[in-house]
Order: structure tokens, then C-alpha cells, then sequence
């Protein structure tokens, strides 16, 4: 598809914290500066926390396409690596062939990060940087010192602009809302059956992710392939995706795509993890 890799698409959803990273290297404050001005991606707002624009700041110099690449290649590095650290883990791998992953991968989205941040502790302080699915990563593997780091990360960005939290919250009012599968319907309830396995880390992690707010267009649910724990499971829900995404495809240029896409995440993704 053309549209997928024109010029005015820049670094696609990563084009938002990379665009704020260099406006803080130029003394700016980023949500002055990224406003709604045309069409994607400069169709809204900065609606991340100011942690994901400094921890883009190692890619701020480069051209928006070569920044996107590297973010997202070491993300899926980082990713790998948290895979391959464990025997146990390794029957995750087929994670990299779901629709979650390439969907992520095709709009430069934080969610391989935070996967990686679930499996790495060392990670944990960047889950500030996309904290609805960073939370959730991090009651995979909860540690003390994650939750420290994470919060010294923020505070510190409250010294390079102090009023960003405010800031944020009101650029958040002016972004579509979106709910977490559990309360986006009645249906929801099913989900809580996930409780039975609530002593399990992976049954605390489909609990979080259930309940934290996301958008329903695959990429957010990728730390969900965390719950399989046999490489048969993992690439039965692989697949499972790929059949909610073809379902979805058709409507993706309609401005109700997510909602189109809402349903076939949850019977074909969330109900089989």
C-alpha cells in the first residue's frame, strides 16, 4: 500500500515522541509545538507522556524515517533478547508471527518496548514512557527496584518541563477515549475468568491488559503473547490474530476501522489468550 510508506507519514506513530524529543532539544515545549494541524500524522496533539519524548532523544537527530527504523529494531532486539533469556520464555518466540507484532512494527508503536520491559526488569524505568500498557507489563514481573527507576524517570523529566503532566492531561481530553476490554462491553465480563490463574504471572498480566485502557487496532495487545506457555498455544494464537486481522483489513482506511476492529480483538485475541 503506497499510503503506508509516503513521505508525509514520517516515522508513523513514532513521528509523535520523535517530533517532541527534538523540540525539546531546541528549547521548545513540545505540546505547544505539536498541535493538530493536517492530516496524519499531524492530525492530533502530543498525547504521550513527556518520558517517551526524552527517551526518544537518542533518535531526534536523525531523519524521521532512519529514527523510526532504529526504535523499532532495537525495541524488537531488546524484545528477543528478553525471550531468549529463559528456557520457558523461548516458547513465546512465535510472538514475532502475530498480527500484533507486524502491526506494531508497520506503525513504529511502543508495545515490543514494553513487552521487552515485561521480561527484563533493567527496562522497567521506560514503562512511564506508555504507562496504560506499561503498567500492565510491569505486574508481569513486578519488582521494587522497576517501580523506583520508573518513577525517578518521570520526576526527572519534571525538571526539564515541570508543567508537562498538566499538559498532557489536557491534550489527553482532546484524544479519542478508549476503554479497556473488560469495561468496553457486557461481554467484558468473560474476561474475568483470567482470575483463576491469578497467582500465575501471566494471569495477573491478561488481568491488566484486560483492564487498562488501549486501542483495539492489534499493536496494544502484543504483551498478551506473554500469556502462552507452550509453542503450540503461542502459535495457535498467532494465527488467531492474523484471522481477526484479515477480518478487520477491509475497513482500514474508514473512520471507524478501530471499532470494526474492537470486536475481532476480543473473541479472537483476548478470549483464546
Amino acid at each position: 500500500d503506497r499510503a503506508v510508506v509516503a513521505a508525509h507519514h514520517l516515522a508513523k506513530d513514532f513521528s509523535w515522541p520523535g517530533r517532541a524529543a527534538r523540540a525539546l532539544l531546541d528549547g521548545h515545549n513540545p505540546y505547544d509545538v505539536i498541535q493538530a494541524t493536517g492530516p496524519y500524522p499531524f492530525n492530533v496533539g502530543l498525547f504521550y507522556p513527556l518520558p517517551a519524548a526524552v527517551a526518544s532523544l537518542p533518535f531526534a537527530p536523525l531523519p524521521p524515517a532512519i529514527a523510526g527504523t532504529l526504535f523499532f529494531g532495537i525495541s524488537s532486539a531488546l524484545l528477543a533478547y528478553g525471550l531468549t533469556r529463559t528456557k520457558a520464555d523461548l516458547a513465546k518466540l512465535p510472538l514475532f508471527a502475530s498480527a500484533p507484532f507486524c502491526m506494531a512494527a508497520v506503525l513504529v508503536q511502543w508495545a515490543p518496548l514494553m513487552t521487552a520491559a515485561a521480561l527484563t526488569p533493567a527496562l522497567q524505568f521506560l514503562t512511564v514512557a506508555k504507562p496504560n500498557i506499561g503498567l500492565a507489563c510491569w505486574v508481569y514481573r513486578p519488582t521494587v527496584r522497576g517501580a523506583i527507576a520508573a518513577a525517578a524517570f518521570a520526576a526527572l523529566t519534571l525538571l526539564l518541563l515541570p508543567t508537562w503532566p498538566l499538559e498532557w492531561r489536557e491534550a489527553l481530553h482532546q484524544a479519542p477515549r478508549y476503554k479497556g476490554p473488560l469495561f468496553a462491553s457486557s461481554a467484558g465480563l468473560i474476561l474475568l475468568l483470567g482470575a483463576v490463574a491469578w497467582r500465575q504471572r501471566e494471569g495477573r498480566l491478561f488481568l491488566a491488559m484486560a483492564a487498562v485502557p488501549q486501542l483495539s487496532l492489534f499493536y496494544d495487545q502484543l504483551p498478551l503473547w506473554l500469556v502462552p506457555q507452550t509453542v503450540w498455544r503461542s502459535i495457535l494464537l498467532s494465527a488467531a490474530s492474523w484471522v481477526a486481522w484479515w477480518q478487520w483489513y477491509p475497513s482500514r482506511a474508514l473512520d471507524s476501522s478501530v471499532a470494526v476492529a474492537a470486536p475481532w480483538v476480543f473473541w479472537l485475541i483476548y478470549v483464546p489468550a
